[in-house]
């Protein structure tokens, strides 16, 4: 029998939300603008405040204590040494600044914050919301601009496409605990949601997309009491496999077969399958793979674009190849080498770790955190195997969401084992 769920809403945790509910103001405003491009001091500014605020609170209630402690210490501890050998520290240091030094203030000032379920209903509704306005934004932009529109208003159409992977379990689960009076306003905006994922035309979201799919659908199904229920979940992923992967084909099929393909010969293969067997993809990553055997321990320094600057560019190929590896973890074996691809796998695994134990609690409300967590964790993982935007805006949400999710779970769990 599953426990009736747990209530923080009148605990002492929960009591100050309910007298200064101002305080959630400028982190609010922050979840809102940070999705929009040409918003940078605003969102400073907003994350700032927020952390200001955390820091208030937390001196009046203490938080629950950080279950990856050690692997945050690790990852910035591994980055911070990695300066002693950058080729340019200074460099190094910036990138420090922005990836990690403000991904940390939106972690912990989101993890102090959101205390109870009143904070999580929040900030799982402004995720949404702001979901909801970059949608109108960029159907606005592409009907205006066609056919040349960039997804500049969104951070362009890459990093568009990293956001919208990132926050398809908060907007699953806000789906799925609609009250049944408003789902025509639930399937309207993952009616638009699909739809602006389609026009961004990215390959890799629908991977993400269908394996966060996945990880919900079994997830749920295991959690229903009745085989009819179960039934019902299956089919309903069933469906969503199927949609997911004629947009996925669709979307192949627009995109020329890659960069790589312009200097191959002809094959008897079909369009969508050259634009997967003759992918630049191979060509990047072997070239970047020689480059991290040549500084094997010590990579040439924190910050995804240094090797970009001190690395030779083949003489054939355009920019876009040599930006950087396309792949999250060879872009930290270019950075800190073998090490710094350990503690990356030791961070995301310890954050898979804790959101899989989470998820294995019998209460619904540690179900619900442990499930967004995990698709979080795969979402941002799968998405960023053929690119890499763990960086900026996206590493910026990205750290965000963890602290809301690592931060309610952590006192649920404390409440539970009272």
């Amino acid at each position: 029998m599953i426990p009736p769920p747990l209530d923080l809403r009148h605990t002492e945790d929960a009591g100050y939300a309910e007298k200064r509910r101002w305080l959630l103001v400028p982190a609010a405003l922050f979840l809102l603008v940070l999705p929009f491009n040409y918003t940078m001091a605003l969102r400073l500014l907003t994350l700032f405040a927020a952390f200001g605020t955390a820091i208030w609170v937390f001196r009046r209630h203490s938080a629950p204590r950080v279950a990856i402690k050690w692997p945050l210490v690790a990852w910035s501890g591994c980055a911070l040494l990695s300066v002693a050998w950058s080729l340019d520290p200074v460099f190094s240091i910036g990138e420090i600044k922005r990836e990690i030094g403000y991904g940390m203030l939106a972690f912990f000032t989101f993890y102090i914050l959101t205390r109870s379920e009143t904070e999580w209903r929040l900030w799982l509704n402004l995720i949404v919301l702001s979901l909801a306005l970059t949608l109108a934004v960029s159907l606005f932009g592409y009907w205006s601009s066609y056919p040349g529109y960039q997804w500049d208003d969104v951070h362009g159409y890459v990093s568009y496409s990293t956001y919208l992977a990132t926050v398809t379990p908060f907007l699953l689960i806000w789906l799925w605990n609609l009250r049944k009076q408003s789902r025509w306003l639930g399937a309207l905006l993952l009616g638009v949601f699909i739809c602006v994922a389609y026009l961004n035309a990215n390959r890799m979201f629908w991977i993400s997309f269908l394996a966060v799919l996945v990880i919900f659908a079994g997830f749920l199904a295991y959690r229903q009491h009745t085989g009819r229920a179960k039934v019902r979940i299956l089919v309903m992923l069933l469906l969503a496999m199927i949609i997911s992967s004629i947009f996925f084909v669709q979307v192949a099929k627009q995109r020329p077969p890659d960069a790589a393909a312009m200097m191959a010969t002809e094959s008897g293969r079909s369009h969508l399958m050259d634009t997967f067997a003759q992918s630049e993809r191979y060509r990047i990553w072997e070239f970047w793979i020689e480059r991290i055997a040549e500084r094997p321990l010590a990579g040439v320094g924190f910050g995804r674009d240094l090797p970009h600057f001190v690395f030779q560019k083949p003489a054939e190929w355009p920019d876009l190849f040599f930006a950087h590896a396309h792949n999250l973890v060879l872009n930290y074996g270019l950075q800190m080498g073998i090490p710094g691809v350990l503690v990356l796998l030791f961070l995301f695994g310890a954050m898979t770790r804790e959101f899989w134990w989470i998820a294995r609690l019998p209460d619904n409300q540690h179900g619900e955190i442990g499930l967004v967590g995990l698709g979080l964790m795969v979402a941002v993982f799968s998405k960023n195997m053929t690119d890499d935007l763990f960086w900026r805006t996206d590493v910026l949400l990205f750290w965000a969401c963890a602290g809301i999710l690592l931060g309610y779970g952590a006192r649920l769990r404390d409440l539970s084992s009272r």
